[in-house]
This record gives C-alpha cells, structure tokens and sequence, in this order.
C-alpha cells in the first residue's frame, strides 16, 4: 500500500524545490521532510529525489504523477460535497498560440458555469507532454500523437503558421525570396532558445542551424507577434492571428511557404467530470479554430 503521508512530503519538495521549503509549507520541521522521504526511498528500494539540485528522479517522477492524479481526484470529491459555489483549480499544459488564437474566450463558458480557476502551464507543444508525465497537468495540447502510459488521446487539428514580416523589413532582407542565404542574414524572434517550430523549419527546410541566424528570443506569443509588427523580425506565427494585419498591409506573408502542426488534446485516462468538461469545450474550439488532420472526419 501507498503511504500518502510520505507521499505528500515528495510532492511538496518537489513543488518547493528544496526540503526546507517543504517544511515551511508542511509545518513540520526540515529534519522530519527527510526522515519522511528516507522512510519512502527505503520502502521503493531507490533514489527518489536527487539533492543537488533538488528534483525528482525518473521513478520520483512516476510517483508524483499518480499522487497528483490521486489529489486532484480528491478535490473534485470534497468541491461535490461542498457548496455549488466553491472555485476549484485545474491545470493544463497549452501551446502559446492555441491561446493566441482564441482558446481562452472559447472555454471560458465552460469555466464560469463550473467555478473552474484555470492554471495554464504555457509551452511550445513539443514539450508540453513533460508536464503530464510529471502529473503537474489534467491534460495537455500538445504535436505529439502517440499517448504516454496512463494516458488518452484526442486529435485536436492541424494549426496553420506562416512566416510574416513588415513590408518594409520583406523589401529590406527578402528581396531575393526565402532562401538559406537571406534567412541567415535576416533578425528572426523565435519562441524560446531550445528547438521551437521556427528552429526547426529553418534547420529542416533551409539547414540553418541555431546560431547561424540572428534572433530575438521572446517567449511570449503576443510579444513576439509584436515584435513583427514593429519591423524588428520576421516571425512563423499562426496565420488566423496574422490574417487582419496581412488583410490591412502592415504584415505580408513571406514567400508560399505554410506550416501545419498538428494538435492533439492528451489526458490522464480516468478523467475527473470537469476535465472532461474541459476537453469538451477544447474540441469544439478546434473544430472553429483548426483543420481536420488526415484521417479524420471534417
């Protein structure tokens, strides 16, 4: 049998990043967490928490995914049981650009009827994958279609990206079309530093490799839309969030070059009622929002 007393002392090192941390939120002293996390190692037979730096382990991290789920199982019982009114928290992994293109307006009547406080864990959808594996997450949408243990999953759609930039800017370093040449000359504002969409179709289809380009990095999807806007950068940004300001001149599409990255909704297999709520109002916002994926009914 599990023994959720230690199992709540790994959730809340792991949440806290150190075991004085923990303690404090545990009102228990620092000494008693590690007792607590010794007395669970030894019942598992390995590490479960590296020390320096503090963080889970391959199987720490297969515990905490199911003390999470087990947790946030508990709190739809106890919101049940309390009054209609009570707000509970859910947490979801997203893609900055589903947010960009809508998503929040989109499940927010599903929000308000069932006093759903959102917590949007926001990365690039090659990786939020990692937050659901570490339980940190109901459910993510992520470009990965195959399912990790425990888990289900719905396909969502194709999200269409294009490159854009200022006329301006396109005159200044496109006159020669999209080619490996002008891409590496031209500043470029990218997601994030590890490999984002945009990395990956300058290495993919033009073999530019990081650092062999000039980029702003800005992780933020509006801010780095903006960043086009101003005439700084060129950016791979949705083309239904680019579609108004290419329609009024201030952004051109760059070349016929057009991304689709297919979406899935992944989630835990035993899903609490108001996450699946959640991914009720996620596929009918895809529906508006994506194309079908090959495969699937349109």
């Amino acid at each position: 049998m599990l023994d959720y007393k230690l199992l709540e002392a790994l959730d809340m090192v792991a949440r806290a990043g150190s075991f004085d941390g923990a303690a404090r939120r545990l009102h228990l002293t620092q000494s008693a967490v590690s007792q607590r996390i010794r007395q669970l190692e030894e019942k598992h037979g390995c590490v479960l928490l590296s020390r320096d730096p503090v963080a889970p382990t391959a199987e720490g991290e297969r515990l905490l995914a199911h003390v999470r789920r087990v947790q946030q199982l508990e709190a739809e019982l106890v919101h049940d049981a309390d009054a209609a009114n009570a707000w509970r928290s859910v947490a979801i992994g997203v893609n900055a650009d589903s947010l960009a293109v809508g998503l929040i307006g989109a499940i927010a009547p599903a929000l308000a009827r069932q006093h759903i406080l959102l917590d949007c864990v926001i990365d690039d959808e090659a990786y939020t994958l990692e937050s659901l594996r570490r339980g940190a997450v109901v459910g993510c949408i992520a470009s990965e279609a195959a399912a990790v243990p425990g888990c289900a999953v719905r396909p969502l759609g194709g999200l269409d990206y294009l490159p854009v930039a200022t006329k301006g800017f396109a005159e200044r370093y496109f006159a020669a079309g999209l080619t490996a040449a002008t891409l590496a000359a031209a500043p470029a504002a990218v997601f994030a530093h590890r490999d984002s969409l945009h990395r990956r179709w300058l290495r993919e289809a033009h073999g530019l490799i990081e650092g062999s380009y000039p980029a702003h990095v800005i992780p933020e999807s509006n801010a780095l839309y903006a960043a086009a806007l101003a005439g700084i950068a060129y950016a791979v940004v949705p083309r239904a969030q680019a579609a108004g300001e290419i329609a009024a001149g201030r952004l051109v599409g760059l070349g016929a070059t057009m991304l689709t990255v297919p979406l899935y909704w992944h989630h835990w297999t035993k899903q609490s009622p108001v996450a699946e709520q959640i991914a009720a109002a996620l596929v009918e916002f895809a529906a508006g929002h994506f194309n079908p994926l090959p495969g699937e009914p349109s």
